[in-house]
């Protein structure tokens, strides 16, 4: 098999098998379903550097020892807006399902909810976190902290996380408002995507291990740095470090292991939850009219030459989203031959390819 030819296959499909890898590995079946909706979800959306392709990094740090298949996640102390969680080295996806939930029970109850979790793993993408919240009708956010693979803005080697963010607001009559954004110019997971399918990548991502400019993605794994999005996203990475990691109580900067290399170490890294519930400060069919209104006044806002549509964060994500729902979701060769490898490792078929790919 030509190992980089497009496949599609049906989501529930992909779930499925996603969930079954991970109870192979050692994983109940709930919190599996949690670290497979992450993935699922990232790949549908777009986001397929932070999809299921980290499947077989996740299953080797279940395996080598790195994280825990079964976690007793802990509150280790709380009051009505606010919480601190222990997640016993559980996989970031199932901390991050846990935190946010309590999070918007509590804002249920109080109008905001602020958790912290220590003791995590990698979250994938924040957005994910902070959809759980919509749930609700609850505005969301999850901030995390992580392995310092970036540079701060005027260094040369890597020193703090990318420390990606992410809001989830409900959107009225039109798709939620979602924006995930890392620190850097871009995600390392795109740097580690690239190598793995072999793209190129532009100049001004990352740094090579003397500090140069390059265009070669293996350059960051042999030591090089992402680059920060200006003084602004390393400003912003700071915060991310305060909230998710000396506010948890977390591993910060160093002390936080590289996840999908040392996958036999705890990561310890931590996340920041927030949840609001839009009724508390404004009435709810209002929130959703004045959502109505600010998602048609942008959209008609006179566009540059060649643009189509301008978008609110989260729209061309939804739409992506819906259509891999309908028509099913394409997956590189190269993924396809992990999952493939995974399938025969622990004796689970893999689903099969969808007819005309």
């Amino acid at each position: 098999m030509n190992t980089f030819n497009r496949q599609r296959f049906g989501v529930a499909a992909l779930h499925d098998f996603t969930v079954s890898i991970l109870v192979a590995a050692g994983m109940e079946t709930a919190p599996a379903g949690s670290v497979a909706d992450a993935l699922v979800q990232a790949d549908c959306r777009g986001a397929s550097s932070h999809g299921l392709i980290r499947l077989p990094f996740l299953v080797a740090r279940l395996a080598d020892g790195g994280a825990n298949p079964r976690p007793d996640i802990r509150i280790v102390t709380e009051a009505p807006a606010m919480a601190v969680v222990d997640a016993d080295a559980a996989l970031g996806p199932v901390a991050a399902d846990f935190a946010m939930r309590l999070a918007s029970a509590k804002a249920r109850e109080a109008g905001i909810g602020a958790v912290t979790v220590r003791n995590s793993d990698f979250i994938g993408t924040c957005a994910h976190s902070a959809m759980i919240a919509l749930e609700a009708g609850h505005i969301g956010m999850t901030w995390t902290n992580g392995f310092p693979g970036m540079a701060p803005w005027g260094g040369r080697a890597h020193g703090i996380g990318n420390n990606p963010l992410g809001w989830a607001v409900p959107g009225g009559s039109g798709a939620p408002v979602v924006l995930d954004i890392a620190m850097s110019v871009v995600a390392g997971g795109k740097i580690r995507h690239a190598i793995r399918t072999g793209e190129p990548i532009p100049e001004g991502w990352i740094v090579d291990a003397g500090g140069n400019d390059t265009t070669r993605p293996d350059d960051f794994i042999e030591g090089g740095a992402l680059l920060s999005l200006g003084h602004k996203g390393y400003g912003l990475a700071v915060i991310g470090e305060v909230l998710g990691g000396a506010l948890a109580g977390a591993a910060m900067l160093g002390n936080v292991s590289q996840w999908f290399s040392a996958t036999d170490k705890p990561t310890g890294n931590g996340h920041f939850h927030l949840a609001i519930d839009p009724a508390r400060f404004i009435a709810r069919d209002e929130f959703e009219a004045r959502m109505d209104q600010l998602r048609a006044a942008l959209h008609e806002v006179p566009r540059r030459p060649g643009v189509d549509a301008i978008l609110l964060p989260g729209e061309g994500a939804a739409e992506r989203a819906a259509r891999a729902k309908a028509e099913g979701l394409p997956l590189p060769g190269e993924v396809i031959a992990d999952l493939d490898r995974l399938a025969d490792r622990w004796h689970i078929d893999m689903p099969d390819a969808m007819p005309g790919d």
